[in-house]
């Protein structure tokens, strides 16, 4: 099995888990929890509540944030802020041309 295989499965696997919660009366945080204990991927979390429960991407995303440990969660938080101003430095900066590109 290659590495995508792999963490398909692994996916499917968690998905498969967050509905059987989902069923039996748990709710998003629950399965957050229980997820992030079974898999050490944030995003792996985050797309098997999406898939498992019906959430969209970023209401799982807040969950999965939610329910990280402090010190995983503030790190998580800082480096989407650092890529959120970057992309904003980057709109809002005028293009160069860059040396040796063929669309400079």
């Amino acid at each position: 099995m290659n590495d995508a295989a792999a963490r398909a499965a692994r996916i499917l696997f968690l998905t498969e888990s967050a509905r059987a919660m989902r069923a039996a009366g748990a709710d998003a945080d629950d399965i957050a929890r229980e997820l992030l204990r079974r898999t050490d991927s944030p995003i792996f979390a985050i797309k098997a509540i999406s898939d498992g429960t019906g959430l969209g991407l970023a209401d799982a995303k807040r969950v999965v944030h939610r329910n990280l440990a402090s010190e995983t969660r503030k790190a998580a938080e800082t480096l989407w802020a650092d890529l959120l101003d970057a992309l904003e430095q980057i709109r809002e900066s005028p293009s160069e041309p860059v040396p040796g590109r063929p669309d400079s």
